[in-house]
């Protein structure tokens, strides 16, 4: 089978609902699986894979986590927990769509809120930063160091691709003083931070698998 009809059956069949023992193969076909699968010539060749038309959410997943917490908006910045921790003013459910044009990735709350727009995912670029994964309105300014573009899904992975071309996976989840409620960040450095949890968000929920 040629490659890309390879890598295509595989993820179609993994992003798939129909049995939830399907997802029992994400212990093989992990994130550092995808991260090379997106890297190869592949990648170029699989837009109706990439593509993501409608809107999603997104959950972590990590060691330690309680599996599948889901991501929210809290005060500009993204966090995961199940429920909205209290020391934020402003928190809602969101889901994300992926605009194309720009590979940003386009927030929609999931209640009526007094925003003039529409916020757009954001993450520090900067070489040593270890900074929360942030939400920026079109009429803010971001910091030189920071992107809100290049930002995409491969087989429900979420991902951010650099400015020379390179793949991440670089988020990270670090505790807050509310049980299970975490704050994401996104690690620019080089070496793994003990700070905070490596996590893969994903488009896909947990689904408990009963004998």
């Amino acid at each position: 089978m040629p490659r890309v009809e390879l890598v295509t059956s595989i993820l179609t069949a993994y992003s798939s609902n129909v049995s939830p023992r399907v997802h029992k193969v994400e212990s093989v076909l992990n994130r550092e699986v995808i991260l090379k699968l997106v890297e190869t010539s592949a990648y170029q060749e699989l837009p109706a894979v990439l593509a993501q038309t409608t809107n999603f959410s997104l959950y972590a997943n990590g060691t330690g986590l309680t599996p599948g917490l889901r991501l929210f908006y809290g005060d500009g910045q993204a966090y995961v927990g199940p429920k909205a921790p209290s020391f934020v003013s402003q928190a809602v459910n969101i889901t994300l769509a992926e605009q194309g044009d720009k590979y940003a990735f386009v927030v929609t709350p999931e209640r009526t809120m007094s925003w003039t727009a529409q916020p757009s995912m954001m993450v520090d670029m900067n070489s040593d930063a270890f900074e929360p994964v942030e939400f920026i309105f079109g009429n803010e300014t971001a910091a030189t160091s920071s992107s809100a573009s290049g930002f995409g899904l491969y087989g429900g992975w979420a991902f951010h691709k650099n400015e020379a071309g390179t793949v991440e996976m670089k988020f990270y989840a670090t505790k807050t003083n509310e049980s299970d409620i975490y704050l994401i960040r996104w690690n620019s450095k080089a070496t793994k931070s003990v700070d905070g949890i490596s996590v893969s968000l994903r488009t896909l929920a947990p689904v408990a698998i009963t004998a």
